[in-house]
């Protein structure tokens, strides 16, 4: 009877061997086909989805319409609003955005602005992108919507508006309430109505740090910089939704929405994503257009994307074609000195690695431009002379990419032609240069480089008219002599021409 027993137990432990060797097989299997084991997720929130953002065709989903908890991934419809009202004149990017009591009170993460004080509205964006700041998402609802309660409702509103049919907001910050609700297919929508609807504001979300009261703060998005061709655009954690990422991500005229929901940690969530985005890229279809919908093709519109979008989108390797790019658009020859400025001028800050805007690998050449005496009667010197009125004023959004007017009507309302002689402050006046996309990459890199002195100010360039010639003038508006005097010595210690200049 032992010997039966025995063989019994042999005959089970063999069958056991042989189910374990078949479930090997399986996992093996799903490896090769390039799937991550579902363990790397919290399985009961998982949900994912692959979007053509040219056409809006969906390459892959898993629980697409699974109701979820959208956590900071809230902040893009924040954003949205912020970006609408930008559009629309309601405020422009220096409007303050004051504090109160109730949003200092926020739970982390916080920018951690006292009560009473304020911020502008490009600050709280950049927190907003970077930081996740909930008590800067509880003052943008509380300045822009009367309360947070109200902007919320509007937030839900819009989501309808736009085709976000199962997603429900009651906060601005994504902060936990069991209401508060969301799918992947509604975020893969929202990410290309960003995209779509404010190309002009959205490059803020390939933005990876900033300064803040002299502290450099970094943001959470791990793909910026280390997967290629990503620009954008929002994480998201809480105990409830599991980490949650949307992505964006362009190499050449190629664009793909991604959208993670539910991942156990975010190192498997990252992980995730790019395996995703990878496995679908080359099913995906070459364009210019932006989808409205994930999952249609109606209401795809074209969308001017410059080269500057493209030079930021890049990766790192890509880098000397930037160079020779933007080589190509400067108005005379390199001289060997000014070969000698770029070598000096670069590489960037670490910070800046990645990340960077199109022209600013020029940037020591503009510079030397600028500071140069003009022989080709194409570029001058920033001086304090009086010069002839300037024809036109642009203010620029931040960051800056050059678009057509034509294409993107919603970016008047960041257009002013402004009279001379009305500017009631001071400027710093960084030079003149032959194109107004020069003068456009002069600011964003002094933005780079000396973000803490110009931090609240605002960029323009300036058409100015002088012997029959037409140069465009890189400018920051809104200091007092102190602080131009300040800005202007931080600013030429990185190699660019900077010349205060009081009211007119």
């Amino acid at each position: 009877m032992r010997f039966l027993g025995l063989r019994s137990n042999m005959s089970a432990l063999r069958n056991k061997m042989a189910f374990l060797r078949v479930v090997s097989l399986v996992v093996v299997a799903a490896l090769a086909a390039g799937l991550q084991p579902m363990m790397a997720h919290a399985a009961e929130k998982f949900a994912a989805m692959t979007v053509d953002a040219r056409n809006g065709k969906v390459l892959y989903a898993e629980n697409a319409d699974a109701i979820r908890h959208p956590a900071s991934l809230t902040k893009m419809m924040t954003l949205y609003l912020v970006f609408q009202d930008l559009a629309a004149g309601k405020i422009t990017l220096d409007t303050p955005i004051r504090m109160s009591a109730r949003a200092t009170g926020m739970a982390p993460s916080k920018l951690g602005v006292k009560a009473g004080n304020s911020i502008t509205v490009e600050t709280a964006i950049r927190a907003l992108v970077v930081k996740s700041a909930n008590d800067v998402a509880a003052a943008v609802a509380e300045n822009l919507g009367g309360s947070e309660s109200a902007f919320a409702q509007r937030m839900t509103r819009t989501a309808r508006n736009i085709g976000m049919s199962r997603t429900t907001f009651l906060n601005a910050s994504g902060l936990p309430n069991p209401g508060q609700v969301t799918t992947a297919r509604d975020m893969a929508t929202l990410g290309l109505r960003l995209m779509r609807d404010y190309p002009q504001y959205y490059p803020y979300f390939r933005t990876r740090s900033f300064v803040f009261q002299g502290k450099t703060i970094k943001g959470h998005n791990r793909l910026l910089g280390s997967y290629e061709g990503t620009d954008g655009i929002k994480t998201g954690y809480i105990a409830a939704s599991g980490f949650n990422l949307v992505s964006s991500v362009r190499r050449g005229d190629k664009r793909l929405v991604g959208v993670v929901l539910g991942g156990k940690t975010g190192a498997s969530r990252d992980a995730y994503m790019k395996q995703m985005l990878s496995k679908y890229f080359d099913d995906a279809t070459g364009g210019r257009t932006i989808a409205a919908y994930a999952g249609s093709a109606k209401g795809a519109k074209a969308t001017e994307e410059t080269a500057t979008a493209a030079a930021e989108e890049a990766a790192p390797a890509a880098k000397p074609a930037r160079k020779e790019a933007a080589a190509k658009r400067l108005p005379a020859k390199k001289t060997k000195a000014s070969e000698e400025q770029v070598a000096a001028a670069t590489p960037v800050e670490p910070s800046e690695q990645g990340d960077t805007e199109d022209g600013v690998d020029s940037m020591a050449s503009l510079a030397a431009q600028a500071a140069a005496p003009a022989t080709t009667g194409t570029t001058t010197t920033a001086t304090t002379t009086t010069e002839q009125p300037a024809q036109q004023v642009e203010t620029v959004p931040q960051p800056m990419a050059e678009q057509d007017a034509t294409q993107q009507p919603a970016d008047q309302a960041q257009m002013a032609s402004i009279a001379a002689g009305t500017d009631a402050g001071w400027t710093i006046s960084l030079g003149d240069y032959a194109t107004k996309s020069d003068a456009q990459a002069v600011l964003q890199m002094t933005r780079k480089r000396t973000p803490d002195v110009i931090a609240g100010k605002t960029a323009q360039t300036v058409m100015v008219e002088k012997k029959g010639q037409i140069t465009y003038r890189a400018r920051f508006t809104g200091f007092d002599e102190s602080t131009a005097a300040v800005a202007c010595k931080a600013i030429k210690k990185k190699k660019t021409p900077c010349q205060p200049q009081g009211p007119s």
